[in-house]
């Protein structure tokens, strides 16, 4: 039998889809592609760039202009229609930026492309569809109309043109000049004398110039590294300190902070590393040069085209289809990270170090009000991020994979006074439903915000089900039974009305005899927790400050056995705090604390989850450049770390050591709405995740749902933190500003 020999065929739907994923979606990702292009056309030679945008409904133009060398049609053909061809002279070690072998293929994925160009007065035009269907014209002298339509009067050049489709947003002009002036791939073309970049509306014939100057920052390092397992590889290493703390996203391609690693030409990555997430890395900024990129991409290349094994150094390529970075998986990334990690690592260690003070920053009153505002913040954030999970970001492990024709999630819901709510409906699409009916009976408890019936569309996360949301609103102190209906299929929540959720206010009062803070606590497993004991003033006075603590089961173990009381001066009694560990699962353990002749005992049993609030707020002397708070992760537990040398905070403070200002009601107000902001962001970030939330959002729906939180949350900070005996005082020492009046 004879063997059929033949080549994959490459289909317009899957040059579409591999360009669709190229570009993402983004048209900034174009943009970048032809300033890129025509940057490498003008190499080190002077030479404007001209963007122009037709900013409007429906298909709209995207154009880039340049008078570099130009193209002829030959030359066209072989970049536009020579599917992963080496065409731009990177492959020869031409100071280029083009290595992906598509380039300005990838432009179809947004719409029809359309590349003329004058070389050597020849005219040459080509025309590309979304399917990678391309009609190329034969070359002819350009005529004075094309160069005039063009706006290439004399010499060269190459003109572009997207015909985007009416799915593709067209951002707003002031937006693309700072996406475009600061993004981090085009920082180097818009800080270089030799290139001008000019951004055009085309609706109102404004233009801009698009420029980045770097910030002249000093330099803490300098330095060439060595790339452990590439012997005879070195890289440039710089790294800058920011004027402030910058904490951007690493998504975000315009963000100040991080080290750009460059190939010859190309910026192919703006990163921290493995310090993303430190709070602390957004001090520093710098430059990575390291040509060796750019060999490692021509060398797989090389041995791919000759059917040579690859280096096991070199196992695949180092630069990602998506534009969007290097491969981490790759061993030169691995070995590069690694080397700049051993520089980097110490200068944000330092920073943190700096930052520390080791003054008390939170008298006794304060702290234990941010305690008490810790437990009850934290369980409107839990139902808050509950809610969110039910209202359409619940997987198959929830919900699991039998379920009933329609489903109602909460069963049971607890409504207060003042505070909607939200259910959410799914349906199996068996029901062939597109909408569900709402009752209640009976009437009058609660009003049904949405009309009936419900519309249903397709659940994010669970193809097999469809989803919608019920909104409600409490009337009366009551209970109902609300039922979604399909048909002769439904579902049904009980839902009970309370009055107004309040703070009550309790006056602390001095323990009358020696005692820890609770008779019994749980801790989590591999947990550790701060246990309060309290002694009146007479037993110190007669007994000492030192208390002995020992623990009854190797499961739970005192850090110091020996603890030091203080004075609590506002309600004049002593305490002193220990740290238990929880080692073993399901230890009981009885703390015995012993105090002269005295002694009192809680039983501690550790649990997989630890009750009991799961949110800590703490005042602390650090700085975190503009933010006010930051929000971190200690285990199970969430700390908002409000930045006490935060210059709003440090003028309510006053001065150290004793920061006289903590206790001030202006000052818990501003600690009220910081702890309240950073609540809200919690909710939105989980609420509008990249992961689980694909939806367009503009900013008035962000600040919408921004508000809507803060308020819930700043009512609830606002009382625990504010008495109303200090209001009241407050709006006492409040002096009214005289009436002026026209005689005055």
């Amino acid at each position: 039998m004879k063997i059929k020999h033949g080549r994959v065929i490459y289909s317009g739907r899957a040059f579409h889809q591999d360009a669709t994923e190229a570009m993402g979606g983004d048209i900034v990702r174009a943009l970048i592609e032809t300033i890129t292009n025509s940057d490498d056309a003008y190499g080190n030679k002077y030479g404007k760039i001209r963007i122009e945008i037709e900013h409007r409904r429906g298909p709209w133009k995207v154009i880039t202009r340049d008078r570099a060398t130009g193209m002829n049609t030959l030359r066209m053909e072989e970049a536009i229609a020579s599917l992963g061809g080496r065409t731009s002279g990177f492959e020869d070690g031409a100071d280029v930026r083009g290595n992906l072998g598509r380039g300005a293929k990838d432009l179809a994925a947004f719409g029809p492309v359309e590349f003329e160009s004058i070389w050597d007065g020849e005219y040459a035009h080509l025309k590309l569809d979304q399917e990678g269907k391309y009609d190329s014209d034969p070359s002819r002298k350009a005529s004075p109309e094309d160069r005039s339509r063009l706006g290439i009067p004399h010499a060269n050049g190459t003109v572009v043109t997207i015909l985007v489709q009416g799915n593709i947003r067209c951002p707003q002009h002031t937006k693309l000049v700072a996406k475009l002036s600061k993004h981090y791939q085009l920082r180097d073309i818009m800080s270089d004398p030799n290139r001008e970049v000019c951004l055009v509306d085309l609706n109102s014939d404004t233009s801009d110039i698009l420029h980045f100057p770097f910030p002249n920052l000093p330099a803490v390092l300098e330095t060439d590294i060595k790339i452990d397992g590439y012997p005879d590889t070195f890289a440039k290493l710089t790294i800058f300190r920011n004027a402030e703390l910058y904490d951007d996203s690493a998504s975000d391609p315009i963000r100040p902070a991080g080290i750009l690693i460059k190939g010859r030409r190309a910026i192919y990555e703006n990163t921290l590393f493995r310090f993303e997430t430190n709070p602390y890395a957004g001090w520093f900024s710098g430059r990575l040069e390291c040509p060796y990129i750019d060999d490692l991409a021509r060398e797989y290349d090389r041995r791919l085209l000759a059917q040579e094994k690859q280096d096991e150094q070199n196992p695949m390529p180092i630069i990602t289809r998506r534009r969007d970075g290097l491969q981490k998986s790759h061993p030169f990334y691995k070995a590069l990270a690694a080397a700049v990690e051993t520089y980097l690592g110490p200068f944000i260690t330092e920073e943190e170090r700096k930052s520390q003070d080791p003054t008390s920053t939170e008298s006794t009153q304060l702290r234990r009000m941010l305690t008490d505002l810790g437990r009850d913040l934290s369980k409107l954030i839990d139902e808050d991020l509950r809610v969110i999970d039910e209202e359409g970001l619940l997987g198959s492990d929830i919900l699991g994979t039998n379920l009933p024709p329609i489903t109602l999630i909460p069963e049971e819901v607890v409504l207060y006074m003042g505070e909607d709510k939200t259910l959410s409906v799914m349906v199996v699409p068996e029901l062939c439903a597109n909408s569900v009916i709402v009752q209640c009976e009976p009437v009058g408890v609660i009003e049904i915000l949405d009309e009936t019936p419900i519309s249903l569309t397709p659940h994010k996360k669970r193809p097999d089900l469809l989803a919608g949301q019920v909104h409600i609103r409490p009337l009366l102190e009551d209970s109902t039974l609300l039922t979604v209906s399909c048909g002769n299929h439904s579902a049904t929540a009980i839902v009970e009305v309370r009055s107004e959720r309040e703070i009550v206010e309790i006056e602390p009062q001095p323990v009358d005899h020696f005692q820890f803070e609770h008779d019994t606590y749980q801790i989590a497993w591999t947990r550790k927790k701060t246990i309060r004991i309290f002694a009146p003033l007479t037993d110190i006075a007669e007994h000492g400050l030192d208390a002995m603590i020992s623990s009854s089961d190797l499961g739970v173990i005192i850090h110091k056995g020996k603890v030091k009381f203080s004075l609590d001066e506002e309600v004049e009694h002593y305490f002193a705090e220990v740290i238990v560990e929880a080692r073993t699962l399901s230890s009981q353990a009885t703390l015995t604390a012993t105090l002269g002749k005295l002694t009192t005992t809680c039983k501690v049993v550790v649990t997989k989850k630890e009750e009991g609030p799961s949110l800590d707020i703490r005042m602390i002397n650090q700085e975190a450049g503009n933010s006010r708070a930051l929000v971190e992760q200690e285990g199970s537990l969430t700390v908002i770390n409000i930045m006490g040398f935060h210059p709003i905070m440090k003028r309510y403070r006053g001065s150290a050591p004793s920061y006289p200002g903590n206790d001030l009601p202006t000052t818990k107000l501003l600690i009220a709405e910081i702890v309240a902001d950073q609540a809200a962001r919690m909710i939105l970030n989980k609420k509008f995740h990249p992961s689980i939330s694909h939806e367009q959002i503009d900013a008035d729906r962000f600040y919408s749902e921004h508000y809507r939180y803060l308020t819930k949350y700043l009512s609830r900070c606002h009382r625990a933190l504010l008495s109303d005996a200090e209001l009241a005082q407050l709006m006492m020492n409040l002096v009214p500003i005289p009436e002026i009046t026209m005689d005055s």
